[in-house]
């Protein structure tokens, strides 16, 4: 008999699909990720397991499609059923950021890391994650063209005295 005609199980298409999500190959990634899931019901898993798969197959979506509202609100789904997975607040996290909305990512990876405090994933992407720096005059909104134009002067002139002399002439 060949290998590829004996029956999967939940758990090997779901790694499978993982392992098309890491190398990017996102529709392939959607396909197994769904077969895992039909697989789950009529095997009739837990609801970790397949909130699990849920919040994978959201970031899936969204990384396939750009900004997937469908692919969101799984991962939406799923950090509110199962919030005790560092991996789905990852994903929402992610999938907030593809659509562009950096403050409730930021609150999902922080969350993410309440949980596991050295999760790499959240890590990585919170370095990516720009941050602002504090206003230049606290009593003016952010948006005031005194701090923007101070915040300006004070970019420069970090990346001026930041640079090391050249000392080779």
């Amino acid at each position: 008999m060949l290998p590829n005609t004996l029956p999967q199980s939940a758990d090997d298409l779901f790694q499978r699909g993982l392992n098309h999500l890491e190398h990017k190959q996102y529709q392939q990634s959607i396909k197994l990720i769904q077969a895992a899931m039909e697989q789950d019901k009529q095997d009739g898993a837990n609801k970790g397991t397949s909130m699990r798969r849920l919040s994978f197959l959201g970031l899936a979506l969204v990384l396939a499609n750009g900004r997937s509202e469908e692919g969101l609100k799984l991962c939406d789904q799923a950090s509110k059923r199962d919030f005790f997975d560092a991996d789905i607040f990852c994903n929402l996290g992610i999938a907030l950021m593809r659509s562009r909305q950096k403050g409730p990512a930021f609150e999902a990876f922080r969350k993410g890391l309440v949980l596991m405090p050295r999760h790499r994933r959240i890590l990585e992407e919170l370095s990516r994650l720009e941050r602002r720096d504090s206003r230049v005059f606290h009593f003016l909104p952010r948006g005031h063209f005194l701090n923007h134009m101070f915040g300006v002067l004070r970019h420069k002139m970090r990346l001026l005295f930041s640079r090391s002399p050249d000392l080779s002439d």
